[in-house]
């Protein structure tokens, strides 16, 4: 069983020193940081204005003819 318990700390600290895709922390840890509460908020406004501009220019260009 030495292996097996070899295996699963060698695993647990893959995944504690991986980065994670798209987002650089994990789920359940609350942030309590203010800025960058704001942050997120920000780049989420500002990520859905620029899809409804790519959606809107997208249509100008291929779909009103």
């Amino acid at each position: 069983m030495n292996r097996e318990e070899e295996a699963k700390r060698a695993l647990e600290r893959i995944n504690t020193e991986s980065e994670k895709l798209l987002g650089g922390q994990l789920l359940d840890q609350p942030t309590d940081d203010p800025i960058e509460i704001l942050g997120k908020r920000i780049a989420r406004i500002i990520s859905i204005f620029l899809a409804a501009g790519l959606m809107f220019y997208l249509w100008l260009t291929y779909l009103s003819q």
